[in-house]
């Protein structure tokens, strides 16, 4: 889960900075991913500008200067890392090879890889390991056959598989920002002010600025410019957008929850969309995992909290389908098992941020006497995945209620999907 903010503005009618009113709104959306930042903004000039960086919100928007920066178009993006690890390079916007096309991505493109195979031979050149990175140049590519860039975006979305929702800007029409969506997130705000268009993941990016929005709904795509908004159903026409819009009546506050009082309430209701992603984004590595459980003699799961409990739900069911010995233990009562771990054996340790410390101090004994080591973790790149020979990630977004919901669900069903592929891969 990532946040997206997109503003298009006409001369003077806003009385901050575009660079300073995206970091506002990206605020905003910290709660949906925080280990990068970004923003491309076209000013007004036209010269197409993109500055991002690792780090949260406040620290990079300090480095980078995200205030000093004016312009009539701009796109802008907080990450929670889904595909590369959290890094400079992969930080979004993404841009094409001719420099003219920037993109943010909130979403998990399944067959990515294909598609940059193709364009690799196309001879397009890659500069991060991300997902979002091929639908840029996908665009690129339509737009060597003398269509627009929107008519280049339709053919791109055509091609692609997963979840998605996608603000993209061009040079060559620098007073648009193009969009689309599949089962990830997508708002139009409809500024207060003549001249002020806004689309983001969430409402309380803009709320500030405007109470009207458009609610997109999968298969739509479209465009908005300072004064316009033109949407379409990919498979069925033009849409009334006039009949779509809608008053919000939330709080800021309340808008940060999605009208829901707390966040515990609003991340049971995200489950649906957490689960499906996480199930999208299953691939090579989780069926390795089954693979080695279907090797293996011995298999040990631990966490820590709620981690331990799916532990203690994969457990039941590798002793029950695959047939395979397995023991789940709470991380720190490591000192049970230190003689019985062995060389060779399977220890799955499961943790939400893939930092518990007592999780990963049983990952460093368990490898010390030979284990093999593999994680189940819902942050990209984070210690326990790092010091794992092998990692299934979960992709369940950032949770913020202490009370874990929708990252406990993800593991359960993650853990259960490689259980079942080990049993049909034992027999």
């Amino acid at each position: 889960m990532c946040g997206i903010i997109g503003i298009v503005v006409s001369k003077g009618a806003m009385k901050e900075r575009l660079g300073s009113v995206l970091r506002k709104c990206l605020k905003n959306l910290e709660y949906r991913g925080y280990d990068s930042v970004g923003f491309a903004i076209i000013n007004w000039n036209n010269e197409l500008i993109v500055r991002k960086s690792k780090g949260k919100i406040d620290e990079v928007s300090r480095k980078l200067g995200f205030d000093d920066y004016d312009g009539h178009t701009g796109i802008a993006h907080t990450r929670w890392a889904t595909h590369g690890k959290p890094s400079d390079v992969n930080a979004h916007p993404h841009i094409d090879c001719t420099k003219k096309i920037a993109i943010v991505h909130n979403g998990v493109i399944e067959n990515y890889q294909e598609l940059k195979r193709e364009l690799l031979m196309k001879g397009h050149v890659f500069t991060s390991e991300t997902d979002t990175e091929v639908i840029a140049h996908l665009i690129e590519e339509y737009k060597k056959k003398g269509v627009g860039t929107y008519e280049a975006l339709k053919e791109a979305i055509r091609h692609l598989k997963g979840a998605y929702a996608l603000a993209v800007i061009d040079k060559d029409e620098p007073s648009k920002i193009f969009f689309a969506r599949n089962t990830s997130p997508l708002i139009i705000g409809i500024g207060k002010n003549k001249g002020v268009m806004f689309i983001a993941s969430d409402i309380p990016a803009f709320l500030e600025y405007t109470n009207r929005v458009i609610v997109l709904n999968d298969g739509e795509i479209g465009f908005i410019t300072s004064s316009q908004v033109f949407l379409e159903h990919i498979d069925y026409g033009v849409i009334n957008v006039n009949e779509r819009i809608r008053v919000i009546d939330w709080t800021p506050e309340m808008a940060k929850k999605a009208g829901y009082p707390h966040y515990m309430l609003k991340e049971i209701h995200e489950q649906p969309l957490a689960l499906s992603s996480t199930l999208a984004g299953i691939g090579s590595e989780a069926h390795k995992l089954a693979e080695l459980i279907a090797s293996s003699k011995y298999v040990y799961l631990t966490g820590a909290g709620t981690s331990y409990h799916a532990c203690l739900i994969a457990e039941y069911l590798l002793n029950d389908l695959v047939g395979v010995k397995a023991t789940a233990f709470i991380a720190s009562e490591y000192g049970r098992f230190r003689k019985s771990i062995a060389r060779n054996d399977l220890l799955i340790a499961v943790s939400q941020s893939g930092e518990t410390i007592d999780t990963l101090m049983a990952v460093r004994r368990a490898k010390n006497k030979g284990a093999i080591i593999a994680a189940i973790s819902n942050v990209i790149d984070s210690a326990i995945p790092r010091e794992s020979h092998i990692t299934v990630y979960t992709r369940a977004g950032p949770e913020i209620g202490v009370a874990a919901t929708k990252t406990f669900t993800t593991q359960v069903l993650l853990l259960t999907w490689i259980i079942i592929k080990a049993a049909e891969i034992k027999g």
